[in-house]
């Protein structure tokens, strides 16, 4: 493995933003119930709407970008990781249909990983979070988590601003646990900006992360999300395991 390849991994786990993998986070196929709770209000009733209809994503930050589609009643998630590091590119695609798992990978400088094969994926082995795009399905963002730590909220129409301690959500966008620690008492404090809808659904997270801000949209709610397994699929190298682990 090339050092440059070891850093675009990297980047990809840390850039997808849920804190498990799809193999744990499915083990539970029951679908989510609107019954199962009260809904909330404020900034949490916007993501709490996440969990219980499909939507597309996008989140871009400095070095790459997270994007996809997601049906959490279903359980298929349908999402596309890019970074860039020292002049070259890592795209990996990943399809997950009721807990099986799939990945494909563009600009890995190995060989046999053309950008057209799909591998199957096993999700016990996939041990780092966030690793190849897996996520968790219910929530592939990770803004269930940030919205919870986020203080000092004020509301104005369908704005709201305040800030989130980082301290609490260290995977939200590229930014590791070091990252997050020499920031200091400022990581306590990040401003954020979100906007939710005419029917308070939230569509827009904005975090400015000092020298790195990550800004996440959401759309395209109750859309058909078309999520198939890759047939004749071949397991992911053994090899490659190595990378997606502690």
């Amino acid at each position: 493995m090339t050092r440059w390849l070891e850093r675009a991994l990297g980047l990809a786990a840390v850039l997808v933003l849920a804190a498990g993998c799809t193999g744990k986070a499915t083990q539970d196929k029951a679908a989510p119930r609107a019954s199962a709770a009260p809904s909330p209000t404020g900034l949490a009733a916007g993501v709490w709407h996440l969990g219980f209809s499909s939507y597309r994503f996008e989140v871009v930050a400095k070095e790459g970008s997270y994007t996809g589609a997601i049906d959490p009643v279903a359980d298929l998630l349908d999402a596309s990781v890019s970074v860039s590091s020292d002049g070259a590119s890592l795209k990996i695609d990943t399809v997950s249909v009721r807990g099986s798992a799939y990945t494909r990978l563009t600009g890995l400088p190995l060989p046999g990983f053309d950008g057209a094969t799909w591998y199957r994926l096993d999700s016990a082995r996939v041990t780092r979070p966030g690793a190849l795009g897996l996520s968790a399905i219910k929530d592939p963002t990770g803004v269930q988590a940030l919205v919870a730590a986020t203080h000092d909220v004020r509301r104005d129409g369908v704005r709201y601003t305040g800030t989130v301690d980082m301290t609490r959500v260290v995977a939200w966008g590229p930014v590791n646990v070091s990252q997050v620690m020499s920031l200091g008492d400022a990581a306590r404090a990040i401003p954020f900006e979100a906007t939710v809808d005419g029917q308070d659904r939230l569509v827009g997270m904005k975090v400015s992360i000092p020298g790195n801000p990550v800004e996440a949209t959401y759309s395209d709610f109750g859309a058909v999300v078309s999520a198939e397994e890759p047939k004749n699929a071949p397991p992911l190298p053994d090899h490659l395991y190595g990378m997606l682990g502690p």
